[in-house]
């Protein structure tokens, strides 16, 4: 009787580690809350006079969906905008960059 009842709950803790390991590789495992990632993206403008934002938005985020997908698959919550800045380049204008958070789910 000891036995058998020892071999049940291996065996259920195989089944659970098994389900779990799957949950995660399927990316239905609950992701933590501050895990994300960190996506810089260039603008197409170079210049001295601060770009729109909407417009920064509205170029860079197929960029943004497309490498949040590359980075999470399928278990790509979504992207979110961050800030807009720019980095004085070798030419003395501003090199445009709009910062994303892509979530997992």
């Amino acid at each position: 009787m000891r036995t058998k009842f020892g071999r049940t709950v291996r065996t259920m803790g195989v089944a659970l580690v098994l389900a779990s390991g799957a949950g995660v590789v399927l990316g239905t495992a609950p992701a933590s809350a501050t895990e994300y990632k960190f996506l810089s993206i260039v603008l197409r403008y170079h210049g001295d006079k601060f770009p729109s934002r909407t417009d920064a938005i509205n170029e860079t985020r197929p960029e943004a969906d497309r490498q949040c997908v590359a980075a999470y698959g399928f278990r790509a919550r979504g992207v979110e905008p961050g800030s807009l800045f720019g980095v004085r380049n070798s030419q003395g204008t501003n090199d445009w960059k709009q910062t994303w958070y892509c979530y997992p789910n």
